[in-house]
């Protein structure tokens, strides 16, 4: 028999959000609104280490690179997300009721 789908999916869920979702707040918009501001927060974390390099305040160029690479990645799977979204958004649009 198909049992429910409900608590089958936390494996993607990272800590904080499912701290979101032991107090009862989870959904859909406070999930992505988290996720969105986590890729923010790498992007920021990069380009502070950018500067911080070109200036002078460090020398550790892995860092950097690790910072900029993380940053990257997780900026190039929002927007597979986002495209596999507006893919699917668009099929069932086209469906014939």
């Amino acid at each position: 028999m198909i049992g429910k789908i409900g608590n089958n999916f936390n494996f993607f869920l990272d800590d904080s959000s499912k701290n979101l979702k032991n107090q009862n707040k989870l959904s859909f918009s406070s999930i992505l609104t988290e996720n969105l501001n986590q890729v923010n927060q790498l992007q920021k974390k990069s380009d502070k280490l950018a500067g911080d390099f070109v200036i002078g305040k460090t020398d550790n160029i892995h860092q950097v690179t690790i910072a900029t690479e993380k940053a990257k990645t997780a900026l190039n799977l929002t927007s597979a997300i986002h495209n596999k979204v507006i893919e699917s958004y668009e099929e069932i649009m086209r469906m014939q009721v």
